[in-house]
């Protein structure tokens, strides 16, 4: 009689084998969700990193330019021609390459080229705006009224930085006023 009564009370148990299509729905839509985000922050974040990269290698091939032009200007001995916006023609008094120079901006394939003893060399490509300015004084203070330079700046923007490059040059030799 005992026996008869424990089974009585003892309420029927169903087994599950398995999903219902609802949990099944419900796992499906989250793991969606789950891969949709990742896909975006693995794409955020890739985006970034190469846009970082091209800015940085881009800076610093505009910085490496902007050193060899200065380098450059600040050794003039003469100006030959000066175009301002475009090309500087000038000698420097190197010892060793005592030849003709130019710098000049070639705006139809956006470079600024470097031009020595008829060897024309890319300085730097992707060039968006170039110009080369140069300031005048009486430097050597005699009152004769020629006038020398003073400085040279040079001011360009590359690609997609939007960042400008600039230098002001100070050449080490009295050099007369084109």
């Amino acid at each position: 009689m005992i026996r008869s009564l424990f089974i009585k009370i003892q309420p029927a148990i169903r087994q599950q084998k398995g999903f219902t299509l609802v949990e099944l729905i419900v796992t499906l839509v989250l793991v969606g969700i789950i891969g949709t985000f990742t896909t975006l922050f693995m794409y955020t974040g890739l985006n970034g990193y190469l846009r970082a990269k091209d800015t940085s290698e881009g800076a610093l091939k505009a910085q490496i330019a902007l050193d060899r032009i200065s380098l450059e200007l600040k050794d003039i001995n003469d100006i030959t021609d000066f175009n301002s916006n475009t090309n500087i023609d000038y000698t420097t008094a190197s010892q060793t390459l005592p030849f003709a120079r130019r710098i000049r901006y070639d705006s139809n394939n956006d470079e600024i080229l470097l031009s020595v003893a008829g060897n024309e060399n890319v300085l730097l490509d992707d060039v968006q705006t170039f110009s080369l300015t140069a300031a005048s004084n009486d430097l050597n203070y005699y009152s004769d009224g020629i006038l020398e330079v003073e400085s040279i700046e040079v001011n360009f923007t590359i690609g997609e930085i939007e960042r400008p490059f600039s230098a002001r040059i100070f050449p080490r030799n009295m050099v007369a006023e084109p």
